[in-house]
């Protein structure tokens, strides 16, 4: 549900050069760390910075399954940082998203150490890490009071968003409303309309927001198409750029046995490059 993802991109033979499980905070009892892919080679410039989001529903999932997506973004250039989160049904939402975003702080206030340029900052993930990354490019820091790197920016440049839930009030089979709003929410789906409202990364978009790449499959029955459409139809609606790939035949997964999604993940890491100024495009910092 909302599936831990793993890309499987091919990496022809290359090792990763990664520093794992980076200590970034604790937060009621749970140490949130990353893995931190720098850019290879290095522009001997401070590089670019993709915040990486692992899937899994909220509630299952790690910051190892996006190993073979930071391994991609590293090598066109960009470094990349796989984050952890607090996870339900033992923590409740908002815990993910102030999780996430904790992790930007983190990496803009030590941007020196890690070689990385603050006004070049992008996320990406699957499924419930797109949904997360989404936020990231429309809202900035939720928790105002949180002492963890306060007064930095928890907002993104640009998103590459694989399958996403972007409207939490519609479009999902009654079973799945239920074991979000039990496990993640924490109430009953009839007591979690406005949960599921706030949760929805749709209901933030305006002028200015972070452009958005987006892939999803037409056969996924989980996070169905419609919810790729309505994001699609909002951030056009405001004059916001969105590219979406509609693979045919791809359910709830990456499945690199359709070409279609193959060229997808292809573009989605180039539009990333492109967006950030790897590419011929020049930064669109922020």
């Amino acid at each position: 549900m909302f599936g831990t993802l793993s890309l499987l991109i091919a990496l022809q033979g290359m090792t990763a050069n990664v520093t794992k499980d980076i200590e970034i905070a604790t937060v009621n009892g749970t140490t949130l760390k990353a893995d931190f892919y720098p850019a290879t080679p290095s522009a001997r410039k401070p590089d670019p910075l993709v915040i990486v989001i692992h899937g899994g529903a909220w509630i299952s999932g790690k910051k190892e399954d996006m190993s073979e997506l930071c391994v991609e973004l590293q090598k066109r250039g960009m470094s990349a940082a796989s984050v952890s989160y607090r996870l339900g049904p033992k923590d409740k939402w908002p815990a993910m998203i102030d999780d996430v975003q904790v992790a930007v702080r983190y990496f803009r206030t030590n941007a020196e150490k890690y070689n990385v340029d603050p006004k070049r900052f992008a996320a990406s993930g699957g499924s419930a890490g797109g949904h997360l990354a989404l936020l990231l490019g429309f809202t900035d820091t939720r928790d105002e009071k949180s002492e963890l790197f306060p007064g930095v920016s928890s907002k993104v440049s640009a998103v590459f968003n694989i399958f996403g839930p972007t409207d939490l009030t519609q479009d999902f089979d009654p079973l799945t409303q239920s074991v979000v709003s039990q496990n993640v929410i924490g109430k009953k789906a009839a007591e979690a309309t406005e949960d599921a409202k706030k949760m929805s990364p749709i209901i933030y978009i305006d002028k200015g927001d972070a452009p958005v790449f987006t892939m999803h499959g037409d056969a996924d029955k989980l996070v169905p198409m419609k919810q790729a459409q309505r994001l699609d139809e909002a951030l056009k609606a405001v004059g916001i750029s969105h590219e979406l790939r509609i693979i045919p035949g791809m359910a709830h997964g990456v499945d690199r046995k359709i070409p279609e999604c193959e060229k997808a993940l292809e573009e989605g890491v180039r539009w990333l490059a492109n967006q950030l100024g790897v590419g011929e495009r020049k930064p669109i910092g922020r």
